[in-house]
């Protein structure tokens, strides 16, 4: 018989069951990714969530079996632990595997950057504001962490502009270590800011090559005039990103000015207190530009307000959590608690994947809120949909059925069809 009830054992336990799945996510984002692919990090990040919220629900339900009856915790209850890992880990983890290739591939543009022209102020106030020449050895430094996949040009400019590198790929140490050299050997110059032949400069570099899978990092202490719809046309056409770095205490104009590029090409802007900040800002920069997307993080880039990828994310979390609602059917073996908490899931689903893409943003601590909220709704919202969708008790109403009427004895069933004639008479 079908009945609407809701077991609050199992919504505590489901609730607890996503805490401890996102704390484990948490420490797997900050530890796995770049080390990982994308695809695999999501993989096993939704497979280990759905681990741990169907063991606390399968938990829940064997402490008091109040959906799914006294009879599946006496006949059904070890088939229910073999179908726990398959059910959970598995399935929700191979399907979230396969949604984030969809989710981080390059149908509107590529996810990474193989292709950083660095165009760097050597302008007269930077003898000021960068003494002790930060600026080079920061970009020296960024050099050196790059992977030898990547393609690295560097521009320099005060009033005129240089081509210190063309650009080149770094597919060896020792093609690294020139760039290096002429980087830490440039010597000190003088002039004005020239922003226009600055940006000139380097797409110049990019169009002589490739233009696609680009970023530009600009870094200036100075302001310039600048048409900027007619200098970033060509950046945005071509969806090159620009990172700008300044110095708000030098110069609050061209600080305004680098916001300005930043945002419209969508980059980000970096403010340095003090020069020798560099080295890190630019090391966070090549990081940004070598992250791919995934499900759980902030999108970045030209994609950031893509409507194609917001969509794709939001279908994506409603199809996990439609699966994870399946996978508690499948561990109780129960067609109706399946129905539930499948429709269930599909709803926390939608409304985690909101979360996810209209709450994440680029500061670390609020995206974890972010996280924890949405991990919190998968975990919940579907356990409560017993009040909606009638579920029976009838545990072990198919599979687990079958596979124990299979291994009765012969005697035992000749005996069953003894009974069955006599009832017959």
């Amino acid at each position: 018989m079908s009945q609407r009830r809701v077991s609050l054992l199992m919504l505590v336990c489901s609730l607890v069951g996503g805490v401890i799945g996102f704390l484990v996510g948490e420490v797997m984002l900050g530890k796995l990714s770049g080390e990982i692919p994308q695809w695999l990090l999501m993989g096993l990040y939704f497979g280990q969530y759905a681990f741990f919220v169907g063991l606390m629900c399968l938990i829940a339900e064997m402490i008091s079996p109040r959906l799914n009856g006294d009879g599946w915790k006496q006949r059904y209850l070890g088939f229910s632990w073999k179908m726990l890992v398959p059910s959970t880990f598995l399935m929700v983890g191979v399907v979230a595997l396969l949604l984030q290739l969809l989710y981080g591939s390059s149908f509107q543009q590529a996810s990474g950057a193989n292709n950083i022209v660095m165009v760097l102020d050597t302008s007269g106030s930077m003898q000021q504001s960068d003494p002790d020449n930060q600026l080079f050895k920061a970009a020296a430094d960024m050099v050196q962490r790059m992977d030898s996949d990547m393609n690295i040009a560097v521009v320099t400019f005060h009033d005129q502009t240089n081509v210190l590198q063309p650009l080149t790929d770094l597919s060896s140490q020792s093609a690294k270590d020139e760039v290096v050299k002429k980087l830490l050997q440039y010597p000190r110059s003088d002039g004005g800011t020239r922003i226009d032949l600055a940006l000139q400069a380097g797409l110049d570099q990019l169009q002589a090559n490739q233009m696609t899978n680009s970023t530009v990092v600009l870094m200036s202490d100075g302001y310039s005039d600048l048409d900027i719809p007619a200098a970033l046309a060509p950046y945005k056409q071509n969806q090159v990103i620009v990172h700008t770095v300044g110095m708000s205490q030098i110069d609050a104009d061209g600080t305004a000015l680098l916001q300005k590029i930043a945002a419209e090409t969508g980059g980000s802007y970096f403010n340095v207190e003090h020069a020798d900040q560099m080295t890190g800002i630019f090391g966070q920069i090549y990081d940004m530009s070598r992250t791919d997307r995934n499900i759980v993080s902030e999108r970045t880039g030209a994609t950031e307000e893509s409507m194609f990828y917001a969509i794709t994310r939001v279908v994506s979390v409603l199809i996990i959590g439609a699966l994870l609602g399946l996978a508690l059917g499948l561990i109780f073996d129960n067609r109706h608690l399946a129905k539930s908490f499948t429709i269930g899931g599909a709803v926390s689903g939608l409304l985690a994947g909101l979360v996810l893409e209209m709450g994440l943003s680029s500061i670390n601590l609020l995206d974890m809120v972010v996280r924890l909220l949405a991990c919190s709704l998968l975990a919940v919202i579907l356990t409560l949909f017993t009040l909606f969708v009638p579920a029976s008790t009838s545990g072990g109403s198919s599979f687990a059925k079958r596979r124990l009427n299979t291994r009765q004895s012969p005697r035992a069933l000749d005996a069953g069809n003894q009974s069955n004639k006599r009832f017959d008479l």
